[in-house]
């Protein structure tokens, strides 16, 4: 047995001090700072963030007059769509989580590396040891961090059925970890900026990518299905938003026009546009139904309206059928007409869906918007304030407006431009589309109050005086 002085002394060689963790790790150096990458499963990692003693993972909002590291605002919505997406797709990766921890605290060292072998040039394999009450702040990861908690919370005391399929699956989930070593506060700020520099992705891209959304698939489908779409290799664009040369409409264009048609413009922000299309599909799948089947039933008629005014719509009917084919090039197209730009193509939509609304067969509203003057030119002069003005036959001023050009020989030409692909040009242009179907007795209720309620383009308080029945 061993005496107390080789005890003692044995003690002496040993580190004593108490760990937050350890695990094996690839330490790597950016330019003069150590980092360490590892990853950690997903309950200690929410362990970890859940404690609330010295020695946690640190989230706090930034302050000018603090010393400590500091985090932009925690933004709810984006935990709660982090979190959402996870807890319907527990098969998920995990993106990186970047933790900063400062290399001493008053001279003591916060971590401690035990290296085991140099894998390649300036990358080795060894054994990183968290001391207790070193702080860990976060650099980049805070709204998935506390989306991992909310989902673990949520499935970590489950017993049985889908909630403990979820659980094991997270159990045996781990997160991709790197720890910066870096005292300076605005070292750390810094490097969260520029990080966070990432190009946005544009919207048509990301109703592409995410087709775990029903709004988005809805309108990627229909794009990728239409023959208004298909019949040239080129009109449907997804890597950037705007549509040029032999280009047509944008992934994005296309899910605001299919949405128009099922839910009108009650689409204001993301979250309203896909909660509203999923409260549709639920209405018409019932309570026994599927909602991708239902989906898929909306696509397929979606589509085949489309195909259909593709033949009968001045404009679409005009273009060519294929790259080498007689008729319109998409460009010859988007510069004569007004549903060559979105906002043309969403009044269409909103025409759509107040059919839809009122159960009035569609094929007879396209047949009805084929009659109307879609074209960009034709305007007629009329007398403004004892002054001649050029107005479009229907769209003036929310689609399109006409300037007037004197040369210098005094002749006067009137050149169309547009009015603005803002929202309320496109509504307006929808209610007036509306106003002037809604003269033939059958599709008199198209413009009834519930379906203006229903598109969005009335409020459905009922303040005031009562509304007559449809709006004159």
């Amino acid at each position: 047995m061993a005496s107390e002085p080789d005890l003692q002394a044995m003690a002496a060689r040993m580190n004593m001090r108490p760990v937050s963790f350890k695990t094996p790790a690839f330490k790597t150096m950016i330019g003069e700072m150590p980092s360490f990458n590892f990853v950690h499963p997903l309950p200690a990692l929410v362990e970890l963030r859940a404690r609330t003693e010295s020695g946690v993972i640190v989230r706090k909002d930034f302050d000018l007059d603090d010393e400590e590291y500091g985090n932009r605002p925690l933004d709810p919505k984006h935990v709660e769509r982090i979190a959402n997406g996870l807890y319907d797709r527990p098969d998920t990766p995990i993106q990186q989580i970047q933790l900063a921890v400062p290399e001493d605290a008053d001279g003591v060292p916060t971590f401690d590396w035990e290296s085991y072998n140099t894998v390649s040039p300036g990358v080795e394999f060894g054994m990183f040891t968290l001391y207790q009450g070193t702080p860990m702040h976060i650099e980049n990861g805070q709204h998935t961090l506390e989306a991992l908690s909310r989902v673990w919370d949520k499935v970590k005391g489950a017993t049985f059925g889908n909630e403990l399929k979820k659980q094991k699956i997270f159990s045996a989930s781990a997160a991709p970890i790197q720890v910066l070593v870096q005292s300076d506060r605005d070292e750390v700020t810094r490097m969260f900026v520029i990080a966070g520099q990432t190009k946005p992705i544009s919207p048509a891209l990301m109703t592409a990518l995410d087709q775990s959304s029903y709004a988005n698939r809805f309108g990627t489908q229909v794009g990728r299905r239409a023959r208004l779409l298909v019949d040239e290799p080129e009109r449907l664009v997804y890597l950037r938003s705007a549509a040029r040369e032999q280009a047509l409409y944008s992934t994005a264009h296309m899910r605001g026009f299919a949405t128009a048609t099922l839910i009108g413009f009650r689409d204001r922000t993301p979250d309203a546009r896909e909660n509203n299309v999923r409260k549709a599909l639920e209405e018409l799948a019932g309570p026994t139904g599927n909602l991708n089947d239902q989906l898929e039933k909306v696509i397929e008629e979606t589509v085949e309206i489309l195909d259909y005014a593709y033949d009968r719509i001045p404009g679409w009917k005009d273009l060519r059928r294929s790259s080498d084919g007689s008729g319109k090039s998409p460009k010859q197209f988007r510069a004569e007409y007004l549903h060559g730009s979105p906002a043309g193509l969403y009044v269409i939509g909103g025409a759509l869906g107040a059919a839809r609304f009122c159960n009035i067969p569609l094929r007879r509203v396209v047949d009805a918007l084929a009659e109307l003057p879609w074209g960009r030119s034709e305007g007629k002069l009329r007398k403004i304030d004892g002054s001649e003005q050029m107005q479009h036959l229907l769209f003036d001023g929310t689609l399109v407006r006409f300037e007037k050009v004197i040369a210098q020989n005094g002749d006067v030409t009137w050149t169309p431009t547009t009015a603005g692909g803002a929202r309320t040009n496109y509504e307006a242009a929808t209610e007036t589309v509306i106003r002037r179907l809604a003269r033939t007795p059958a599709f008199k209720e198209m413009n009834f109050a519930a379906t203006l309620v229903h598109l969005g383009l009335r409020s459905s308080g009922r303040r005031g005086r009562p509304r007559k029945t449809a709006i004159e």
